[in-house]
């Protein structure tokens, strides 16, 4: 369970057109967001006005229930509710008998303080529930550690900065898939030496990933 304060509670229907309504959507996205969403009901804010918090780079953290109509949401519909607003988004995503949750890594825009750059996703997998901790003394804070527990090869060395987290671990991601693409290179050669100076490659790059601040 996501079990928060009463004072953070907001419990209200959002309809989907509020999503696209205002901002540049082409027809297949805008038809996902009717395949794919039953209804959207914004949860909970905990900001500094419903909780004893601080802000920080953010003011405010949204959680979002989405309830689905199939198996699945895309990874485009909740980018494109992400990206026109400008807080943190925790969301809680239900289909019949499984839960999920997932969150991003965002970031204010230079241009524009209220589109944001979306980095990369993070959710828990389809669970019969989903138990998150709220955690942290301001929203900074409390999205940090949102995002941690979804994703806790997140917590490495620097735990104090989820920028640095989310760096590591996508040049530890990019070493992983060079050293797997080199490894079927590998086997499928037929030549020994080739063998060998693909193998003084890989070495390199394993190198370079024992180098990487390891998961916790």
């Amino acid at each position: 369970m996501i079990n928060l304060p009463s004072t953070t509670k907001v419990n209200r229907f959002v309809p989907k057109e509020k999503f696209y309504s205002k901002t540049n959507i082409n027809a297949k996205l805008r038809q996902l967001f009717t395949d794919e969403i039953e209804r959207v009901t914004w949860k909970s804010k905990i900001s500094p006005e419903t909780l004893n918090i601080t802000a920080g780079e953010f003011a405010e953290l949204q959680v979002f229930e989405i309830s689905l109509k199939g198996a699945e949401i895309s990874m485009a519909v909740l980018k494109h509710i992400d990206t026109f607003i400008p807080y943190p988004i925790l969301f809680v995503i239900k289909k019949p008998g499984a839960v999920k949750a997932a969150i991003s890594y965002k970031e204010t825009t230079a241009k524009n303080n209220n589109i944001m750059k979306v980095d990369s996703y993070f959710e828990t997998g389809w669970q019969q529930d989903v138990s998150l901790e709220l955690k942290g003394r301001s929203v900074d804070e409390i999205y940090k550690h949102y995002l941690y527990q979804i994703a806790p090869q997140l917590e490495r060395v620097s735990s104090a900065s989820a920028k640095i987290a989310i760096e590591t671990n996508k040049e530890r991601e990019k070493l992983q898939r060079q050293i797997d693409a080199m490894n079927r290179q590998i086997a499928n050669e037929p030549s020994l030496a080739k063998k060998q100076e693909l193998a003084r490659e890989r070495y390199s790059l394993e190198n370079n990933l024992q180098m990487q601040p390891p998961p916790t």
